[in-house]
């Protein structure tokens, strides 16, 4: 039975955005929107969550692109979607760019043939906290910006909340992100109506409530790792500094010490607590 509920679904759900992405005249206009300053010619193919880094190492973490896309030049992109910020924007951007690397190179292949590649992350916040609606990435060498290595690699972060950009195209796709409403006419007007259909569409809220669903636990479980990480790391910590303070004292003594300090809310058990204290004092 269909889910009633009278919630509009935008451009940043999974589910809506992989449908427009998947639209060969949407995919390019979004991309060319993205980057401004090049020519993006037509797409030829598109891939939606497309997985990485199985086939050449079982043991590697996998990627699975969003929005996998190549170009009749040859040109590869990967489009985003990034709704909740993890303050892992730039060590994610570089797995991406090296396991899109590793997947398109093969072995005794020169380096030269590595096709041109642009990662473009769609953040519905401001990584970086400097109000620019668009942000790009290259290499440079720190003292002389004029020397640039040319990897072929170009990372690309647009801010749905940014502005100081005059760019038509790009303001639309700003507008898009953030629900707001379109007035001129093109392909962007074309865009917005197309997600209002999804939305009048019965089965389809189905899919994008799912999709939101997906999303709001792998949130949680990300937020959970993380606080989870950092309380390892505060374990790790005190019991370094504590050991310091008292050389003599024993790890009965040192766990009752840390859990006097962390508190009751603090996300490890106590037998989690004592392997790290364990672990740190070999």
């Amino acid at each position: 039975m269909p889910f009633n509920d009278t919630k509009f679904y935008g451009f940043t759900n999974d589910e809506i955005f992989g449908s427009i992405m998947q639209n060969k005249r949407f995919c390019k206009a979004i991309i060319q929107a993205a980057l401004p300053d090049i020519n993006v010619v037509s797409v030829e193919s598109i891939d939606a969550q497309k997985e990485l880094g199985t086939k050449s190492d079982k043991h590697s973490k996998s990627v699975r692109l969003d929005i996998a896309v190549k170009d009749q030049s040859g040109n590869l992109y990967d489009c985003e979607m990034q709704v909740n910020n993890n303050h892992d924007i730039g060590p994610r951007m570089r797995y991406y760019q090296s396991s899109m690397d590793r997947d398109t190179l093969d072995r005794g292949e020169p380096y030269t043939s590595l096709s041109r590649t642009y990662l473009i992350f769609l953040c519905a916040f401001d990584p970086f906290g400097k109000g620019k609606l668009r942000y790009s990435f290259h290499l440079y060498d720190d003292e002389d910006k004029s020397i640039q290595l040319k990897n072929n690699a170009e990372n690309i972060i647009i801010n749905s909340k940014g502005s100081g950009n005059e760019n038509i195209d790009l303001l639309n796709l700003k507008k898009l992100m953030n629900d707001d409403k379109i007035e001129s006419k093109g392909i962007f007007k074309e865009i917005q109506t197309k997600i209002q259909e999804y939305n009048d569409d019965p089965k389809r809220r189905n899919l994008m409530r799912t999709a939101e669903l997906r999303m709001k636990e792998e949130t949680a479980v990300a937020e959970k790792r993380g606080r989870e990480a950092g309380d390892k790391n505060t374990v790790r910590s005190l019991t370094l500094t504590i050991k310091e303070m008292c050389p003599e004292i024993n790890e009965l003594d040192l766990f009752k010490q840390i859990k006097k300090t962390v508190g009751s809310d603090f996300s490890l058990n106590d037998a989690e607590i004592k392997t790290i204290i364990h672990q740190n004092l070999k």
